[in-house]
């Protein structure tokens, strides 16, 4: 007589898996890249000052606050340039003016930088932007206005 020898399906899933069972540890590694991201703030704002449109001319602003040109008029608030800060990982960035604005009609204002380049130095670099406003008296309107540019910083 034969005997049978019944084991239940829990006991021998632990008899035949005792013997696969052990452990294992693997390390990753995690990589960046420590910067100082570009920041751009505008600290002072450009200013043309008063600017004629008795009759068709230009004003010109540059890198000195002086203004020239037909258009511009002795008087009312100081020109001066447009300043800009960036905040950067020191090297050199290629910087770049776009957007002018148009919607004064009668103006058309075409910001300029005097460099296509700048060097940040201690983590820091004031950009100077200048312009020209062009006018064109049958269409321009009195009043105060305000037109906004980009500047773009790219390392």
């Amino acid at each position: 007589m034969t005997k049978k020898i019944l084991l239940s399906p829990v006991i021998a899933s632990t008899l035949f898996l005792s013997t696969q069972v052990g452990a294992a540890d693997e390390t990753g590694t995690a990589n960046f890249n420590l910067i100082y991201p570009i920041t751009v703030s505008e600290t002072t704002q450009m200013e043309f000052g008063d600017v004629s449109i008795a009759a068709d001319g230009q004003c010109a602003l540059d890198y000195s606050d002086t203004t020239s040109g037909a258009a511009c008029v002795a008087g009312g608030n100081a020109a001066r340039t447009g300043v800009f800060n960036v905040a950067a990982a020191d090297g050199t960035v290629n910087l770049s003016v776009s957007g002018p604005d148009t919607s004064v009609s009668g103006v058309t204002f075409t910001p300029t930088l005097a460099s296509a380049t700048g060097t940040v130095s201690g983590n820091t670099l004031d950009v100077d932007v200048a312009g020209t406003l062009d006018i064109v008296a049958a269409s321009a309107t009195e009043g105060t206005h305000a037109l906004s540019y980009t500047l773009s910083v790219v390392y």
